[in-house]
């Protein structure tokens, strides 16, 4: 799987009054009709059951300058000790996101799937908010990456 490049996410929700986030790189769009993604979490992870229980959630596309969130984020660090690195605000319904990311997906849950060490959460999207520029914070082959066009003579 390593050779799979993913866009790195961190997904945060909000649980009696505690704020839960972990970095994910199995998040991909599922559906358009209702807009939906897909996001596979692992069982251990100290994000689930909040998720779970709490059924909104933001899924933050980071950009290239994130990752140190990133880092942060996969690190076994409290949960509250997660929001203290960025430009982190809450939503109406105090869900956290990070008010810099490339893209904000913030989701109500639709259905889950327990799968092998996975849980596979299927969310709908009610709000996008986007940034303006374009520049995808990528993993890859055990790396951070970032995305380049390829040059004309590639493409034709």
């Amino acid at each position: 799987m390593r050779r799979l490049a993913s866009t790195v996410c961190v997904i945060t929700c909000q649980y009696q009054g505690v704020r839960y986030g972990i970095t994910a790189t199995a998040v991909t769009s599922l559906c358009f009709d209702p807009v939906s993604v897909l996001a596979c979490i692992n069982t251990n992870s100290s994000l689930l059951q909040p998720l779970l229980s709490a059924k909104k959630y933001c899924i933050n596309l980071l950009s290239q300058q994130h990752a140190p969130i990133s880092q942060r984020f996969s690190s076994p660090a409290d949960a509250h000790q997660r929001f203290t690195l960025g430009a982190w605000q809450e939503d109406e319904e105090g869900i956290p996101y990070l008010a810099d990311a490339q893209a904000n997906l913030f989701c109500s849950m639709d259905q889950t799937l327990p799968y092998a060490t996975h849980q596979v959460v299927i969310g709908r999207v009610s709000q996008c908010l986007f940034s303006d520029t374009v520049s995808p914070l990528l993993y890859q082959n055990g790396a951070y990456a970032i995305a380049a066009p390829l040059p004309e003579h590639f493409v034709s």
